[in-house]
């Protein structure tokens, strides 16, 4: 019989909009977080995330009085208050005083980012990969507990420091660039690509781990071999091993990463055939990370070159102030990549390894089968267990583990509504252009689709066309077998996906927006992408030949 004082799973699908409040709108981010999520990352994740978040804007004097998180069924809505001003005085003094905050922070951006930020995420960084769990008593352990979540709430509070001036900073370069010249967005984002970010590096990585299996004579032996195979091959010869000694540095180096925020899923380090199937891909290409980022890099140069000859009959005044927009885009769509790099990648990841070795601690005890176990109790779960000492019954601990992996499983047959709660008052607003830039980020309302055409419609997030065969992939596990030349399909991709980015032809997602991290390492890799299109991994069949048109949002679908 299961432990009454663990909590249990619903034993069915509770009602979407059960217990909330009078006139509050959830949304549902399929961009973040489009698949059920375990107890233990929506019991830690959700709450460090809402008050971190909340800290952030209020610092930036951003109008959201607050942010809550809930979950349904297991998936995630989000529900962003705004500042309710008293009256029109109010809010225009509200409006002034973010647009003032917001201006200073674009300013200081890299300043803060090189002598405040970083610094403070890798001391916070150092602090997870430190904890003592193995050895910590109960009490002790209880502790460390809680400065885990202090911590992730932290990150997450640097996170929306950063990610408020950067997106700011590429929408007021877009919208400067328009005012000047016109076009499309395509042409102003010309000027942003090159960046060398941590991203790009891990990219570099991957390009000079396949040509060392070049040198050392493994081509045939990559080319033959599946990823899943590739590591137990490489360990029999001596070859092999000498390349396996590259690929742990590499991984010490670019290997705390992995697919979405979801603490169960394992790191790079932990699983290497996503970085083996990279090397074997960029083998087969002959993919060049270096020589291909250098080139977008000329090719920004020669872009800014050009815009600087169109302005030159212009008053000094005026050719400042896009000097200035340039190098605020550059900085944005650095730190686009580079936060995520440090926070969202390499600082979660850091969590996950914490929680696993609590979870090693819940096997020691014979509470939990595996230390992976952990991720199916939640966060009050495991302080209520550690607090009495791991002296519960084992079977009523793994009944509700099993219980909860069945109830997720489940969870994942389900299509989440877009919100719940009051519907929302309208489109998105847009009367500034942090609002806008959020639109630009997230897409804004999905396009309807016509289910009779062959074509359809999304955000365009990278200019140029590509036809190629589809590889539809829900999750990282399932693009790694994506084949050089193929048109990469998911609902969203994150930082962990960019080395695909050197393999496919095109990109196609169903979130997204110009400004979202899919549309900008594209731009990074010259590679068409057409994001927030919505359906299209249902539209979409793996093997069905697609023409993708970054320019125009468009994707056709051929028979």
């Amino acid at each position: 019989m299961v432990d009454s004082t663990l909590a249990r799973p619903a034993s069915h699908f509770e009602d979407w909009n059960r217990d909330i409040a009078a006139g509050a709108t959830y949304t549902y981010d399929p961009m973040h977080f489009p698949y059920p999520l375990t107890p233990l990352t929506a019991s830690t994740l959700g709450p460090c995330f809402a008050k971190g978040a909340t800290a952030a804007f209020h610092e930036l004097h951003v109008p959201i009085a607050g942010i809550d998180v809930i979950h349904r069924n297991h998936h995630r809505f989000e529900c962003w208050a705004p500042v309710m001003p008293a009256n029109d005085d109010e809010a225009r003094a509200v409006g002034e005083a973010a647009e003032q905050t917001m201006k200073a922070e674009i300013g200081r951006m890299m300043e803060r980012w090189h002598g405040e930020h970083l610094p403070r995420i890798s001391t916070l960084n150092q602090r997870l990969r430190e904890m003592n769990v193995g050895s910590a008593n109960p009490a002790e352990l209880l502790k460390l507990l809680d400065e885990v979540n202090a911590i992730h709430t932290e990150l997450w509070t640097i996170h929306f420091r950063v990610a408020g001036p950067m997106l700011l900073s590429m929408q007021l370069f877009d919208e400067t660039y328009a005012d000047l010249f016109g076009g499309t967005d395509a042409d102003a984002h010309a000027l942003l690509v090159g960046g060398l970010s941590e991203s790009v590096k891990a990219a570099f990585g991957l390009s000079e781990l396949a040509a060392l299996a070049i040198e050392l004579d493994l081509r045939d032996l990559f080319l033959e071999t599946t990823p899943g195979d590739l590591a137990g091959r490489l360990e029999n010869v001596t070859a092999g091993q000498a390349f396996l000694a590259g690929l742990h540095d590499y991984l010490e180096a670019y290997g705390l990463r992995q697919d979405l925020f979801e603490f169960a899923t394992p790191t790079w380090r932990e699983d290497s055939t996503i970085a083996l199937a990279n090397v074997r891909s960029y083998i087969q290409t002959g993919h060049n990370a270096r020589a291909e980022q250098a080139e977008r890099a000329r090719s920004a140069e020669l872009a800014l070159a050009d815009a600087r000859d169109r302005l030159a009959s212009y008053p000094e005044a005026v050719r400042g102030q896009f000097e200035a927009m340039v190098q605020f885009g550059r900085q944005g769509a650095f730190l686009q990549e580079e936060h995520n790099f440090y926070i969202d990648q390499r600082a979660m990841a850091l969590i996950r390894l914490f929680y696993l070795r609590v979870g090693q601690r819940f096997v020691d005890a014979g509470l939990i089968h595996t230390p992976n176990d952990i991720f199916l109790l939640s966060h009050e779960d495991i302080e209520r267990i550690v607090g009495r000492r791991f002296q519960v019954p084992a079977a009523s601990v793994q009944e509700l583990v099993d219980d909860r992996r069945h109830s997720l499983a489940a969870a994942g047959e389900l299509v989440p509504p877009p919100f719940v709660g009051e519907p929302p008052a309208g489109p998105p607003p847009s009367d500034n252009p942090m609002q806008r830039a959020m639109v630009r980020f997230f897409g804004g309302p999905p396009t309807a689709q016509d289910e009779d055409s062959q074509t359809l419609t999304g955000n365009g997030g990278s200019r140029g066309i590509a036809t190629g065969i589809a590889r539809v992939a829900r999750t990282l596990d399932e693009a790694k077998d994506l084949q050089p030349g193929e048109v990469l399909v998911a609902v969203t991709t994150m930082p962990a996906w960019t080395p695909l980015f050197g393999v496919a032809a095109a990109v196609v997602t169903e979130t997204g927006g110009p400004l979202s991290h899919c549309a900008i390492v594209a731009r990074e890799y010259g590679l068409p992408a057409v994001v927030g299109a919505h359906g299209a991994t249902q539209r979409i069949q793996t093997g069905q030949t697609v023409t993708v048109d970054g320019s125009t949002g468009i994707v056709t679908l051929r028979a």
